[in-house]
């Protein structure tokens, strides 16, 4: 069989989708993927790899990772049997379009924000539906809700804090769509702990409610693939008949537990994250660019020097997001936070930048 006989086999939303990509940079300041800037101690790690040297390779990971689930439910208020772990938070969004999404009925998306949604959407065969930002980079409230009363049993993907805005829902509106929608509203909360609110007490109350978090992000664990979401009782049950048996390994459940456990010392570096937040906000501020207000552990900025102001910064080592080919965001580049020595050779930088 030939080549394109063969990939025309491949499904066409599949084929009509672009690929979600990152261009690979060696540089010495890494600010582009909204990482955690802070790695975990050493001796944390020591105990993982001495968990890893022990524990058998030939045998398969829990089941249920009861244990895990518990100190999920712990940390994030809910109980063990609202919550479901799998391979980042990624596999929790493909892991609910699967159960939740219908061929041909679209998905409720806001733009700009992660892209990986509306691939998801696409390629389970929904599609989307799209509901902008209004002119300030802020969730259209109006617009939402006229939308949900349009498509009142369609799910609803809302990521807040917003990835790339730092955009957030305030808990007002959150619960203005959950009163109104019939459907599922799924909140990807992969940024909360840097700010914005939880929704995860909500889950009592709305059965229709579903929050995916992480631990890449507060948990400094982008390395590790840990994500889950949480939901009701009844709703979970449900959608963890689509989920794949053992989709996390044994590594990674142990590290999660850890991470858990170990709580206080890994997310030490949310306030300096927010501290270092502000810092740099204030600053830019001071700079003829645009700067939108931040929930999250990066900035938006935005400038008709956009290019110039990438390779400058690539230039001085420093490696930012281009996010200007997104909807809304012409001239915009995403800055994660890094730590305090991070933050001030890119803030050097775009002074010199712009003082030329």
């Amino acid at each position: 069989m030939e080549l394109p006989e063969t990939l025309a086999l491949i499904t066409p939303a599949i084929r009509a989708q672009k690929a979600y990509h990152l261009e690979v940079r060696e540089v010495a300041v890494k600010l582009n993927q909204n990482e955690n800037p802070c790695d975990w101690p050493r001796p944390i790690k020591e105990e993982i790899a001495r968990f890893c040297i022990e524990r058998p390779w030939n045998r398969y990971p829990p089941f249920v990772p009861e244990e895990l689930k518990a100190l999920l439910g712990e940390y994030a208020g809910v109980s063990p049997d609202c919550i479901i772990a799998g391979n980042g938070s990624n596999e929790m969004l493909l892991v609910l379009m699967l159960a939740l999404a219908k061929k041909g009925e679209p998905v409720i998306l806001c733009q700009p924000s992660f892209t990986v949604y509306h691939l998801l959407a696409e390629g389970v065969g929904a599609g989307s539906e799209t509901i902008f930002l209004d002119k300030n980079l802020q969730f259209d409230l109006s617009a939402i809700l006229a939308a949900i009363e349009r498509r009142p049993q369609a799910p609803l993907l809302i990521c807040s804090p917003n990835n790339p805005t730092g955009t957030t829902l305030g808990e007002a509106s959150i619960r203005a769509i959950l009163k109104k929608h019939r459907g599922f509203l799924i909140l990807d909360q992969a940024y909360v702990e840097f700010g914005g609110f939880s929704a995860m007490p909500f889950i009592a109350e709305y059965p229709n409610l579903i929050v995916t978090r992480t631990f890449s992000k507060a948990f400094a664990g982008a390395g590790l693939r840990i994500g889950y979401m949480a939901g009701s009782p009844e709703v979970i049950r449900e959608i963890n008949k689509i989920k794949l048996p053992y989709n996390i390994n044994f590594f990674s459940e142990y590290v999660a537990r850890t991470a858990l456990r170990h709580r206080s010392e890994l997310t030490g570096s949310l306030r300096l994250i927010v501290e270092e937040r502000t810092v740099c906000m204030d600053f830019l501020s001071t700079l003829p660019i645009t700067v939108y207000p931040s929930a999250a552990n990066f900035i938006l900025v935005r400038t008709s020097r956009r290019q110039e102001l990438f390779d400058a910064l690539l230039a001085d080592g420093i490696l930012v997001r281009d996010v200007s080919a997104y909807p809304m965001l012409q001239g915009c580049l995403r800055i994660s936070v890094g730590t305090p020595d991070e933050n001030r050779l890119l803030l050097q930088s775009m002074q010199r930048f712009f003082n030329q």
